[in-house]
Formats: C-alpha cells, sequence, structure tokens
C-alpha cells in the first residue's frame, strides 16, 4: 500500500503543484514578511532570535499552515470529484474550517504528548533524571502509536466526516489493522517533505550574513512551505483514500 500511496500522492501532486503552491506562498507571504521587518527592527540578539522562531512556529503551525492545508486537500477532493481546482474557491470555506481543524490538531497532540510532558515537567520540576528519561520514553512511544492512529483526523474534519473527539476515534477507526502500512506512508512523506525543505534551504546557508540573508531566508522559507504543506496535505489525503478503499469504504466525500 504505500507505494501505490507514494506514487498517486505524486500524480496528484503534479496536478496541484502550482496553484496550490501559489496559493501557499499568498498565504505565508505577509506573515514572513512581517518577521522580517521585526528582525531587522529588533536586531540579531539571541532573545530576539527565539521570540520570532516562538512566534513563527506558532503562527505557522496553529494558522498558515493548517489554512493551506485545507485548501490543498479541497482542491484535491475537488479534482477527485472531477472538478477544477480553484484556491481561491475554497479559501472561503477553508477559512470557515480553520478552527475545528486547528482545535481538532491541538486536541490529538494532546492525547500524543500530554501526559509524556507532565511526566517530563514533573522529572525536571523534581530534578528527577529517571522521570524525565520515562516522559521522554512515553512521549517517543505514543508519537508511534498515537500518532500513527490519528494522523488522519484532521483529513476527516476537511472531507466532513467527523470533527474534534469523533474525529480521532475515526481515524483510529481507518487505520486500525493497518499500523504498518500507515506507518510507512506517514514516514515516507514525511521524509519527502523534510529532503526538499534541505534542498531549498541550502540556498539560504550560502548566502552572506546581515541583512541579504535575512531576505533570501525569508523568501526561501516562503518557498518551502509552499512546496512542502501542499504536498504533505495531498499525501495524507491519498493515504486516507487508500485506507478506505481497504476497508471497503465508499470514496471521499465532499467538503463542507
Amino acid at each position: 500500500m504505500v507505494g501505490s500511496v507514494i506514487r498517486g500522492t505524486f500524480e496528484l501532486y503534479r496536478r496541484l503543484a502550482v496553484p496550490t503552491a501559489i496559493a501557499t506562498a499568498l498565504i505565508f507571504a505577509p506573515f514572513a514578511v512581517a518577521l522580517l521587518a521585526l528582525e531587522l527592527v529588533v536586531g540579531t540578539s539571541e532573545r530576539s532570535q527565539q521570540g520570532l522562531a516562538i512566534l513563527d512556529a506558532v503562527g505557522s503551525v496553529l494558522l498558515f499552515a493548517p489554512l493551506a492545508a485545507i485548501i490543498a486537500v479541497r482542491c484535491a477532493i475537488a479534482l477527485d470529484e472531477g472538478r477544477a481546482a480553484e484556491p481561491r474557491r475554497e479559501a472561503g470555506p477553508a477559512f470557515q474550517l480553520l478552527a475545528t481543524y486547528v482545535l481538532t490538531q491541538v486536541l490529538a497532540l494532546l492525547v500524543i504528548a500530554g501526559l509524556p510532558l507532565v511526566l517530563v515537567g514533573a522529572g525536571i520540576a523534581a530534578d528527577s533524571p529517571t522521570m524525565i528519561a520515562l516522559g521522554a520514553g512515553t512521549l517517543i512511544a505514543s508519537g508511534l502509536i498515537n500518532g500513527v492512529r490519528l494522523g488522519l483526523a484532521t483529513i476527516l474534519v476537511v472531507t466532513g466526516e467527523a470533527v474534534f473527539a469523533k474525529a480521532l476515534r475515526a481515524s483510529a477507526a481507518l487505520t486500525r489493522g493497518s499500523y504498518w502500512a500507515t506507518l510507512g506512508a506517514l514516514v515516507v512523506i514525511t521524509l519527502i517533505a523534510l529532503l526538499l525543505a534541505a534542498l531549498l534551504s541550502t540556498i539560504a546557508q550560502a548566502a552572506p550574513e546581515g541583512a541579504a540573508r535575512a531576505v533570501i531566508e525569508t523568501v526561501v522559507g516562503i518557498a518551502v512551505n509552499a512546496i512542502t504543506v501542499p504536498f504533505a496535505a495531498v499525501g495524507l489525503y491519498r493515504l486516507y483514500g487508500a485506507l478506505r478503499e481497504r476497508k471497503g469504504e465508499r470514496g471521499p466525500v465532499s467538503g463542507a
């Protein structure tokens, strides 16, 4: 199944690459430019860089990447239904789904990492290396188990099948009996996205230090997101379709 999912991902992404890359770049660009302006104003001290990095991560994870992913998946659904992929048409519904998508994603992350992080925090507070190690081990185990089981919850939000806890349960049911195939597909999709990001990031590393490098890093960062976010979203959507076929269920439903 892993091979068919990856082939299907590349085939679908080939058809969606240009419109979804443009849409994703337009989503990330204003935020990235604002962060660049802040960086140029506040300087490059370690504290300011850490603050900007946190702001970048929070904005990307909780707003911009989810919005771009929703648009990419909705465009993929449109193609599967014989309609044209038009990110502009999908932008309105994507904004309507955004809060539900993000809350479902956060709920999944809490299930995956909540208890392990509590253990790690308690270990740090108690200065207990044993408890910290236990928390770290639990986090790895939960990521391998619950991360796979709940990995398609957000896709189910976009297709309109389930939200919140129901989406988590539906994802677990969909992946049940296909753990290794699901894990394999998720790993390959993630590695491809990371490889693409690493290849593009080498451009910024070659730039000289200073303002010019900050500008180049911003442009490259936008390009990285424009390519990898839709690719990963399309990969999850194709994995979702393959698992539905394996269970003999009907095809994907339209988004809300």
